[in-house]
């Protein structure tokens, strides 16, 4: 069965777990059945967060998968229903202009062979998406705290030097030492991830030959430990040989040892997190240098022997959308390099988290996000034929940026999150970003 728009089906509640979340002591906290169904108005989609909060950890993976919460919205697919916890993509549908907007469940095809099993009416746990930890080595502008420890240098200079931060979701210090008699697993600016040889995490290991696929988040997905560990302990098993391999990476840290480990694997898909190119790029993910992200990519290609997938998914924001073509024509220069048609392009426009983060591109002035729009139509019209997801993506970015057009600028704001990120950097937005919003900061 396919997902489209004429059905409410998706194949992620009858394939699929997505563990986003583990605390100490308590192990599993949050499951839901995608990990793009977990935003800040649905933190909770099952609703089953309250019962694995209180740390029993004789619910296995295995059982929330057959429980309850997900049978009902298996059950509401199949017979035409928009279930509540699917709410991200019905909203993404709903906004879709001439649908052009491509919802997440389009997308949930197993990308294993299903054909000697029919999980539609006989659903297994095939697929688990973990988030493997918050160990990092760079600290992003799209990102939090809570996902990147290497993050929390910035949060403790914010602090130490008391830069007003009110409104900065995740960064507001202020607001959260205020709160600090909340229990930290429970408030979205750090989210506490303790893995640890506990029943959850040994009953998925020892049960390690039911999966077909894993899906992996990091923090870096390649430096965390658990990460690891699932790789050696499939490896040692045998297991890896069935097991389609798919993370998010910085795409900084493919090793020699790396790529060894990934190379006894089915088939590995690489989402690759990279938010612009050059200098651009050197203020987006700092404090990575642009050679040396290429040096490592370059060096996964060269010596990877499974068949591999791997995207460019930059987020666009206010201060690298002038940069993604330059991006774009990296990635198309790999390609011709390489001779493959397996590194793609996904341009995501509503992946900042929060999606009105301060700097995002709906708050630019009205003349530049019209600006944007035309090179974005330029774009699209020059690589017409290099396109499929990607370019309608780009149509994608057209559309939310015409739908932005009368959000007023945010310039005050979008200038107090630039600038302390840049005083705790040692940089100036003006030596990295497009001349053009770097004049509208300047006011």
């Amino acid at each position: 069965m396919k997902p489209s728009r004429d059905n409410t089906f998706c194949w992620y509640p009858f394939t699929q777990l997505a563990l986003k979340q583990w605390a100490q002591g308590k192990g599993i906290v949050s499951a839901a059945p995608c990990c793009n169904s977990i935003r800040p108005d649905t933190p909770d989609p099952l609703n089953v967060n309250w019962k694995l909060k209180k740390g029993d950890e004789s619910i296995t993976a295995k059982q929330i998968f057959e429980g309850k919460e997900m049978d009902d919205i298996r059950l509401a697919m199949l017979n035409g229903q928009r279930h509540p916890a699917c709410k991200t993509c019905w909203d993404v549908e709903d906004r879709s202009t001439e649908n052009r907007l491509t919802s997440y469940r389009e997308y949930s095809t197993p990308s294993y062979n299903t054909q000697e099993e029919d999980l539609i009416n006989d659903p297994k746990l095939r697929v688990i998406d973990f988030a493997f930890g918050e160990d990092c080595n760079l600290r992003c502008r799209i990102c939090t705290p809570g996902l990147s420890n290497k993050l929390r240098i910035d949060y403790k200079y914010f602090r130490e030097n008391n830069i007003d931060m009110s409104g900065v979701s995740s960064w507001d210090w202020k607001r959260i030492d205020a709160d600090k008699d909340k229990n930290l697993t429970e408030r979205s600016e750090y989210s506490v991830y303790n893995w640890h040889n506990g029943n959850q995490w040994r009953d998925i290991l020892e049960n390690i030959h039911d999966l077909r696929q894993i899906k992996a988040t990091g923090g870096e997905t390649l430096i965390t430990k658990p990460f690891n560990e699932f790789l050696d302990h499939a490896i040692a098993t045998g297991a890896c040989k069935n097991i389609v391999l798919e993370f998010h990476s910085n795409c900084t840290k493919f090793t020699n040892t790396m790529i060894e480990k990934v190379n006894k694997f089915k088939k590995l898909y690489i989402n690759g997190s990279i938010d612009s190119y050059g200098r651009n790029y050197e203020y987006m993910r700092f404090p990575m240098p642009w050679n040396k992200l290429t040096s490592s990519i370059e060096k996964l290609l060269q010596r990877v022997e499974i068949p591999l997938s791997m995207s460019f998914n930059p987020v666009i924001t206010a201060l690298n959308a002038y940069d993604i073509p330059k991006l774009f024509e990296y990635q198309q220069q790999l390609s011709r390099q390489y001779k493959t048609d397996n590194i793609s392009f996904n341009m995501w426009i509503d992946l900042l988290w929060p999606e009105n983060k301060y700097i995002s591109v709906q708050y630019l002035p009205r003349h530049l996000k019209e600006e944007l729009i035309e090179i974005y139509e330029d774009l699209y019209k020059k690589h017409n034929n290099d396109w499929d997801v990607a370019g309608m993506q780009c149509s994608q970015i057209i559309d939310f940026l015409r739908d932005k057009l009368d959000i007023p600028q945010a310039r005050e704001n979008m200038l107090k999150e630039v600038q302390a990120f840049d005083k705790s950097r040692n940089q100036l937005y003006n030596d990295y970003i497009h001349p053009n919003v770097a004049r509208f900061l300047d006011g």
